[in-house]
């Protein structure tokens, strides 16, 4: 039987495969969340507050309990085994919301709950999947498809997650009373998701050996170590956990804007606009990958950051008109895109082969914790705004007092009908928006609360009414409880978005302190992105941490980019100056703080001597890397550049043992049909004098 091999294509069987199962698992996870939470309310099982602020952590509990034993299983076998197997027990899980929809449509008081557990299963479905599906796209794809396939496949993801958000809502209004029908229909697409899972070919076990932790928790501390130390995956690591935390944030502030809309929003639409920045992800990630050619591309990370921010600071002054703050919102997923896509390629990229799954699954952990800060960060700021006065009290226009005289009208869970006998007599509450349909009260989540327990015939209640840009609201609570203040929150979310881009800039400039050539590498993409096409091999042999001594044939400021680029760490290049006293005080510097020092072999001797017995001393690792400029294709506008690492070498090898290293990189290049030809050790590959084919 032929070993499985990555992939140099994105129509392998397994890669699709994994599209479908993936699209259908991100589908479902979503249409299970919001059709949960609708069937929660409208069955007045829940509050609806207490029904969205239950929803993440029901579904991000599994992702911090079971993180360890996902990264075990990813790596101890085949992701594989993982992959399948989820899939297949997504349709059990679906069996058990269809259950709960049945019971629950015919009065039966536990469906409700059956069908919210289904929201903590799907949550352990995804915390064992995640890390599996992403540790194996460097087993199914080679190097340089790796950022291509990520695109695609997180262009698809957040398809699914608009689609199933919509249609979880959807879903909800159209089967409202006979919701075992979302059941049916999410067992249906899980089976065709599970037959799409067999598609993919059985990879090898990453780590056989790896024997089960001792301590269940003790290989996550281990895991969160080994990530920070090693730079680049530190750079991963901030920047996607960043990416949960704003999303988690921006999701908060939406709502809220959502809700102090004249008059607020209803769940369909807030959830349309939210959905957007999805719908702006799932374009911008396939254009990254596209332009990411050949590698790793982090440049982008700058462009995405800075587009975020700027979209986001646009998004508050627009916040009145919803086609731009649509638009805004877009924008917003779209750079999101171009944040995210290098970040994770960067992740499966350098993560070891043999605990890749552990590493995402540490991750995922890391991201859950980002998201509970954003949670207790939001929940904060909204009560400075409340003490601090940038969200006035409104004082009541009146209060009324009477005995609940007939069972309150529900209209999706949510009062629509209330009638008191007080003191003057019989007073009808009706909830009517603008547009004439029922929903004339809007009440604040200390009501829902309220009807979230249910009040009954013969309640004594009182009913506060506030005037609020010409809206009368009304907040209704039961009698003997205090009232509490009613805030004009309206001006809050613009903070909250200006916030949203100030924290975007922190974590930008966090993110350059890891790594200080990020906006330089911002530069040369754009400089050079239209002129060359890189595609680099070997490069994951630099170590992601400590010195390193890399010997490069690449001498051009042109060349000496490519190799810069082609790095995930920042790569210092010397050249010989008059005073080598002064040189080798500078190479020394940089070795002692764990820095890359690159050279080439054409400098002089001096230097290339002192390089060498520094790298002894201060026990750095060489790495010989190629730089091959292909000839340039009456075909493309953009010349191809090759960028070989070779084999890591001690830091006692010799110059002589280096230099063989890089001339048997030169004479495989040659070897390959592709790229056979006259190769030039020049330094500049605008030259035209020699080129390899």
């Amino acid at each position: 039987m032929t070993a499985f091999q990555p992939a140099d294509n994105l129509r392998s069987r397994t890669f699709l495969g994994l599209l479908a199962a993936q699209f259908l698992a991100a589908f479902n996870d979503q249409a299970i969340h919001a059709s949960s939470m609708f069937f929660a309310i409208n069955t007045n099982a829940m509050s609806k507050d207490a029904a969205i602020s239950l929803m993440p952590i029901l579904f991000y509990a599994p992702w911090a309990l079971f993180c360890t034993l996902a990264g075990y299983l990813a790596d101890r076998y085949s992701k594989w085994h993982s992959l399948v197997f989820w899939k297949f027990a997504e349709i059990a899980i679906t069996l058990v919301a269809l259950l709960g929809f049945w019971l629950g449509a015919n009065g039966a008081a536990v469906g409700p709950y059956l069908v919210l557990s289904t929201v903590f299963l799907m949550g352990t479905h995804s915390a064992f999947f995640v890390p599996a599906k992403y540790g194996a796209m460097p087993e199914i794809l080679t190097a340089r498809m790796l950022s291509r396939g990520n695109g695609v496949l997180e262009s698809l993801s957040f398809l699914a997650v608009i689609l199933g958000t919509v249609m979880g809502g959807v879903l909800s209004k159209v089967f409202r009373g006979q919701e075992y029908y979302i059941g049916l229909i999410l067992v249906a697409l899980a089976v065709v998701g599970s037959l799409a899972s067999l598609m993919m070919q059985r990879m090898p076990a990453a780590n056989a050996e790896r024997p089960f932790p001792k301590y269940v928790y003790g290989p996550l501390w281990q895991s969160i170590r080994g990530l920070l130390r090693s730079r680049p995956l530190a750079v991963a690591v901030v920047g996607i956990a960043f990416f949960t935390f704003i999303v988690a944030f921006m999701r908060s502030t939406m709502y809220m804007h959502g809700q102090t809309r004249v008059p607020p929003w209803d769940e369909a639409t807030t959830s349309e606009v939210v959905g957007m920045v999805a719908l702006g992800i799932g374009l911008g990630s396939p254009l990254v990958g596209f332009l990411s050619g050949g590698k790793v591309e982090l440049g982008m990370v700058t462009i995405g950051a800075l587009g975020m921010i700027l979209a986001t600071a646009v998004a508050a002054t627009l916040l009145d008109f919803t086609g731009a703050l649509v638009a805004c919102i877009t924008s917003i997923g779209f750079f999101t895109g171009f944040y995210i896509v290098p970040l994770f390629t960067l992740l499966q990229h350098r993560a070891p082969k043999t605990s890749k799954g552990d590493a995402i699954a540490t991750s995922n952990f890391i991201n859950v914790t980002g998201a509970i800060v954003s949670s207790v960060l939001f929940f904060l700021l909204v009560g400075a705004a409340h003490f601090s006065g940038i969200t006035p009290t409104v004082e009541p226009a009146s209060e009324i007092v009477g005995q609940l005289v007939e069972e309150p009208e529900y209209e999706e869970g949510k009062p629509i009908r209330l009638v008191l006998e007080t003191d003057r007599g019989r007073q009808v509450i009706k909830a009517r928006s603008k547009n004439g349909r029922t929903r004339e009260i809007d009440v604040q989540p200390e009501l829902i609360d309220v009807f979230g327990r249910g009040l009954t015939v013969g309640d004594r209640v009182a009913d506060r009414r506030f005037r609020l840009k010409g809206v009368t609201y009304h907040r209704v609570r039961r009698a003997d409880q205090e009232p509490k203040p009613f805030y004009d929150e309206s001006g809050l979310p613009k903070f909250l978005f200006l916030g949203a881009s100030s924290l975007t800039l922190l974590t930008l400039l966090i993110l350059w302190r890891r790594m200080p050539d990020l906006f330089l590498r911002t530069a040369i993409w754009l400089r050079t992105q239209r002129r060359y096409r890189l595609e680099v091999e070997g490069m994951n042999h630099l170590p992601d941490a400590g010195p390193v001594v890399l010997i490069t044939n690449a001498c051009g400021v042109e060349a000496r980019t490519h190799v810069l680029s082609a790095a995930d760490r920042t790569v210092h290049f010397v050249q010989s100056t008059k005073d080598e006293d002064a040189d080798r005080r500078r190479i020394a510097d940089l070795l002692s703080r764990g820095n890359v020092v690159a050279l080439s072999p054409n400098e002089s001797e001096g230097i290339v001597r002192s390089i060498f017995e520094l790298a002894r001393q201060r026990d750095a690792s060489i790495l010989p890397v190629w730089h091959e400029v292909a000839p340039q294709s009456e075909l493309s506008r953009r010349q191809r550049i090759y960028i070989t690492g070779g084999r890591l070498l001690p830091p006692d090898c010799p110059a002589s043992r280096a230099l063989e290293e890089l001339q048997r990189l030169a004479e495989d290049a040659q070897r390959q049909p592709i790229r056979r030809g006259v190769i030039s050790d020049s330094s500049d590959p605008n030259d035209g004098k020699s080129s390899a084919e």
